[in-house]
């Protein structure tokens, strides 16, 4: 299957920015847009997995994400300008704000391309984990093995394995990157905690 992504946005620094974030890391096709009605000029893709990366604030143009989802398999992302902890909006499958990394926002891209089922969301907490899975996750993202993790908690490696276990299958998330961008975007760990050459 053929991807694409869109980045829908206003102000054209933010668009050349992530499609330059994007292109260092993914040889996936990148259309900028200015305003979400240039979408309709699409209409006639189809057999595609399209990533819309989407200005919350402005103007969707639903109508036009609908017909690309008659023939392609799409997936939103919405670009918010401030800290979106606030502001779920159950329209994007995903959220993004200015102040991510490039990592960050690579790391989204490709949980959204190995996720392959766009109504399983790894970003948003679906309230199924425990509180013993989220600290579980938090350690996974810091880089610690499955040794390391039972001895902070106290438990038995066998445990620490049944629990990453059910988050993958509560998540759909098999990946330690995939993991680690979770628990960044459901505030269970902050980008600053994190060491890269650790996870390397």
């Amino acid at each position: 299957m053929k991807e694409n992504v869109f980045i829908v946005h206003r102000s054209e620094i933010i668009r050349k920015g992530l499609s330059l974030i994007l292109q260092e890391y993914f040889k996936m096709e990148i259309t900028q847009l200015n305003s979400a009605k240039d979408l309709s000029s699409f209409a006639g893709i189809s057999g595609s997995i399209m990533i819309l990366i989407l200005e919350a604030q402005a103007d969707l143009n639903l109508r036009a994400i609908d017909q690309l989802r008659k023939n392609n398999e799409v997936c939103l992302v919405g670009f918010y300008a401030e800290n979106s902890d606030d502001q779920v909006d159950q329209t994007f499958d995903y959220q993004l704000n200015q102040f991510a990394s490039p990592i960050q926002i690579q790391k989204l891209i490709q949980v959204i391309r190995q996720s392959g089922n766009k109504n399983k969301n790894p970003m948003q907490d679906n309230g199924e984990l425990t509180s013993r899975e989220k600290e579980v996750i938090k350690l996974i993202a810091l880089g610690l093995a499955n040794k390391e993790i039972a001895d902070k908690l106290f438990i038995s490696i066998h445990t620490v394995i049944s629990h990453r276990k059910n988050i993958t299958e509560k998540l759909g998330i098999k990946s330690i990157s995939g993991l680690t961008v979770y628990a960044i975007m459901n505030n269970l760990l902050d980008i600053q905690d994190i060491n890269p050459e650790e996870l390397i």
